[in-house]
């Protein structure tokens, strides 16, 4: 399979370690560049906005599904966080700060924790569809709202916290909202409507060019045909 595809579908070696330290390096980013610009945080504070900064969603999304959060059931992700922040404001004459701000460190951090966000819509809307798939209402086959506000919810959740509700939205609605909301909703109703009227007409208009895609990615068979990876490649 194509490298591009083994990235956004964490197909390769340690990569939730590698995804989840670069999320973490990227919320520590975001407060050194702006409310920690001249480092006068206390490391604690500082620590604690970079963990929100970029850790939000894991933090508080679960909690409306009655589960606990990953940041206290996984510990790679709290252990990504205090490493992220490390790298970003402890290395020695401030290497990782100036590394990560640079094009490759920018590129790098970027690239990676848009896979940590790609992850998250795919299992969230999962996770939704799985614990609503046996009560949907009368109108539609399967559970609608449910699996694609929740992935939304969770790229999010910084905005909110960070802003206030109204300072998040009182410019309209934000674009992470519009990208969360429009990457779950096709991903969805393409990986889960297996019945429904606007799953089965979305596979059908793109089916074709679904196959064409996966076999340019060289996806073998079995690989151009499967539904959920080309979902998943999409929202990546």
């Amino acid at each position: 399979m194509n490298p591009i595809v083994s990235l956004v579908t964490m197909d390769f070696p340690y990569a939730t370690e590698t995804v989840c330290f670069f999320m973490a390096v990227q919320g520590s980013m975001t407060v050194r560049s702006g409310p920690n610009k001249n480092k006068s945080m206390p490391w604690f504070h500082a620590l604690s906005k970079s963990i929100t900064a970029g850790y939000s969603g894991a933090l508080f999304t679960n909690m409306f599904m009655g589960r606990p959060t990953a940041m206290l059931s996984n510990d790679i992700f709290f252990g990504a966080c205090l490493l992220g922040f490390l790298a970003v404001n402890c290395l020695p004459a401030d290497i990782g700060y100036l590394f990560f701000r640079s094009f490759p460190g920018e590129l790098l951090h970027t690239v990676f924790s848009q896979v940590f966000r790609i992850s998250g819509v795919v299992g969230f809307s999962d996770a939704a569809f799985r614990a609503f798939r046996e009560n949907p209402s009368p109108y539609y086959p399967i559970p609608v709202f449910g699996p694609i506000l929740l992935p939304a919810l969770l790229g999010n959740m910084g905005g909110f916290f960070a802003n206030g509700f109204d300072g998040y939205l009182e410019g309209g609605m934000p674009w992470l909202f519009q990208q969360a909301i429009s990457s779950s909703a096709f991903y969805h109703f393409y990986a889960h409507d297996e019945g429904g009227v606007v799953g089965v007409t979305l596979r059908s208009a793109m089916r074709p060019a679904a196959v064409r895609i996966m076999t340019a990615l060289g996806g073998d068979e079995k690989e151009r045909e499967d539904d959920v990876l080309f979902a998943k490649v999409m929202v990546g």
